[in-house]
């Protein structure tokens, strides 16, 4: 079980097994209308966006770089990673931190939904309708109360190679 204080925190992570099926657990999070989901193992905080100050020269992903409790995090705009458009910050929107071999990278998203366990084997393989790009970067899918979310493999998505 995940415990999140405030949705802002994530506090501590405890994996669990129903009558001996591996359940996994993410966090959805909504990139315009479309609903992914990416590994609580891999989350360290979700927390509301601060002041994300630019960085000259850098691609258009990057956001910029934002302080958060004294810890300096680039803010990636994965929408634009998805060919998805332009993230358009609102109130709902938040920086989900992502523990990476590269150090804490901020993902901004929409909003984020709602924590999910998730029993292995119900994971389907992504839909072959989408886009090649888009589809390397979905580890699967799986069918949840609000519809369909992707699962995001996020460090190969956040580091994939520029073209």
């Amino acid at each position: 079980m995940l415990v999140v204080d405030n949705k802002n925190e994530v506090v501590q992570d405890i994996s669990r097994e129903k009558e001996g099926e591996q359940i996994l657990q993410f966090i959805g999070i909504r990139l315009g209308k479309e609903l992914y989901g990416i590994p609580v193992v891999k989350i360290r905080k979700i927390a509301k966006p601060l002041q994300i100050t630019s960085i000259p020269g850098t691609t258009p992903h990057i956001m910029g770089l934002m302080n958060l409790h004294g810890e300096i995090l680039c803010v990636v705009d994965v929408k634009i990673l998805l060919n998805m458009g332009k993230v358009i910050p609102g109130e709902n929107s938040r920086v989900v931190v992502i523990k990476t071999a590269e150090g804490l990278v901020g993902v901004f998203c929409d909003e984020v939904i709602d924590i999910y366990d998730i029993v292995r084997k119900n994971i389907e393989t992504a839909l072959s309708t989408l886009s090649a790009e888009i589809s390397s970067y979905i580890q699967g899918q799986v069918q949840i109360d609000c519809g369909l979310m992707g699962i995001l493999d996020i460090e190969k998505l956040l580091f994939k190679q520029e073209k």
